[in-house]
């Protein structure tokens, strides 16, 4: 029985582990600027950090509302041409490598 439940806990343990693993590994992106969206990064498409995520149209041209924190593949874009985006607003996701 003890032997058992020590497997058991083992298991547990080792889930809870990978689990933190991916948790930690995606990275929410988020607008540093406020205004309409008009190209977006496409989902699957590997980043690097700095790299454009997501440009917004300004009075002077296009510009860049949220880069890549880190070197990664984007998982999501929350985020489509012409809707409107606000400072902060969570933008996309990226799984970190």
């Amino acid at each position: 029985m003890k032997k058992k439940l020590l497997i058991l806990f083992f298991i547990v343990i080792m889930a809870g582990i990978y689990h933190m693993a991916q948790a930690q590994s995606i990275i929410e992106e988020k607008s540093a600027l406020t205004g309409t969206v008009s190209w977006t990064a496409q989902a699957g498409s590997m980043v690097k950090e700095g790299s454009d995520l997501v440009k917004i149209d300004t009075m002077t041209g296009e510009t860049a509302a949220s880069r890549a924190s880190s070197d990664g593949t984007v998982r999501e874009i929350l985020v489509h041409p012409g809707e409107k985006i606000a400072v902060g607003q969570i933008v996309a996701r990226i799984t970190a490598e």
